[in-house]
């Protein structure tokens, strides 16, 4: 392969998208599963510059397996990121009704799959064929259904229709949160990421009719290559919104900021919650694990984010965080009565306790006991 600029400039696109992608991914199963989905947004924004560069270098002959896939990732990403959107500002888990989204990614699907099905010999030749001619190669001539022009519009009017649910989701959330923290990190990344989503398409939509094909084709894949470096980069420096730090509260501010004709539970619904978190909480004691966030919750749960900080908020007077915590020091008070841990230090102990560190173990013993560990496991072996 030769080394150039433009190589390197897509080269370096990738590894910044698929480490993003990854870390994302990792510490959404670790903390907050949202961020599982944003990673994921950024491996199919990887695996599109990757598609981009194997054409504009020429290299697609050698992969011909990987023929006619960009537009599947493309219309997966657009669906999943406003869906990642939403659960950030709404809290809304994602249901088997958000399978409708999927809709066009089955349109093309069905269109091409006895393409899909070709073997690979037949693919190169297909690619031998049209991979001097960028907009040949990406025009879809090959469908069964539709215009052999079809899907390169069609594509830039999706990606704008769920450009716009996504702005309008957070522009009318912007004001009514508190921006501090997480909160005020994501709020300025997200603006960053639409901003630079808009270029993806909106050019396309307004000028495709005037400008040149090859120029086209450049500046909507170029804008996508940036779309990954800029805000993949900006993630690095954003550990708030790439480790889920301060999310919790961010959600719960989210909740309250909601009418309120939305925070009332039916009886039904507020037992069927508290017979799940007994399960969870007190039976499995899955606040034991370390970065159990609300997503973790719901999973465990199956219950929607928004019903649990509701439930948590009005039934039982506190917060996610506060909840677990004070979960978290009940059982760590129950390890130093049993005497079996004298060998444990404070660390130790806020370790098996779920706390990830000594300072936050002992504010929260300190605001839920009333006194510092130390002084109450003296106290503890005074009785003994």
């Amino acid at each position: 392969m030769e080394i150039t600029a433009v190589n390197l400039f897509y080269l370096f696109s990738m590894f910044i998208g698929s480490l993003v992608g990854l870390v994302l991914i990792y510490f959404g199963f670790q903390k907050n599963h949202h961020n599982i989905l944003l990673g994921i947004n950024f491996l199919f924004l990887t695996y599109i510059s990757l598609i981009v560069w194997l054409i504009t270098s020429g290299y697609y002959f050698h992969f011909p397996f990987l023929y006619r896939t960009g537009n599947v990732a493309g219309f997966l990403f657009m669906p999943l990121m406003y869906m990642y959107i939403r659960m950030v500002l709404t809290g809304r888990a994602l249901t088997g009704k958000d399978l409708v989204h999927l809709l066009p990614l089955v349109v093309i699907l069905v269109d091409f799959w006895p393409l899909f099905m070709l073997d690979n010999v037949e693919k190169q030749a297909l690619i031998q064929s049209e991979i001097s001619n960028p907009v040949l190669f990406t025009s879809y001539s090959q469908s069964r259904f539709f215009h052999f022009d079809f899907y390169t519009p069609f594509r830039s009017v999706v990606l704008a229709f769920y450009w716009i649910l996504s702005a309008i989701l957070v522009w009318t959330n912007t004001k009514k949160q508190d921006t501090k923290g997480f909160a005020k990190e994501w709020f300025i990344w997200i603006k960053i990421f639409l901003g630079l989503e808009l270029l993806v398409f909106f050019p396309f939509l307004l000028l495709f009719w005037a400008i040149d094909p090859i120029l086209n084709f450049l500046l909507v894949h170029l804008t996508v290559v940036l779309l990954t470096i800029v805000t993949g980069f900006a993630l690095l420096f954003s550990p708030k919104i790439l480790y889920g730090m301060d999310q919790n509260l961010f959600e719960e501010q989210s909740i309250k900021s909601k009418p309120e004709r939305n925070e009332t539970l039916s009886e039904q619904k507020t037992r069927e919650i508290e017979s799940k978190l007994e399960e969870v909480l007190d039976s499995e004691k899955k606040f034991l694990q370390h970065g159990y966030s609300i997503h973790s919750l719901a999973a465990d749960t199956e219950i929607p984010v928004y019903l649990l900080t509701l439930y948590i908020n009005h039934h039982l007077n506190t917060n996610f965080s506060d909840l677990i915590n004070q979960k978290r020091i009940a059982e760590s008070c129950k390890l130093i009565e049993s005497g079996k841990y004298e060998h444990l230090s404070i660390i130790g102990l806020a370790e098996m306790s779920g706390f990830n560190n000594r300072n936050s173990y002992t504010l929260a013993f300190q605001k839920f006991k009333n006194v510092s560990p130390s002084a109450y496991i003296k106290s503890q072996r005074k009785k003994a």
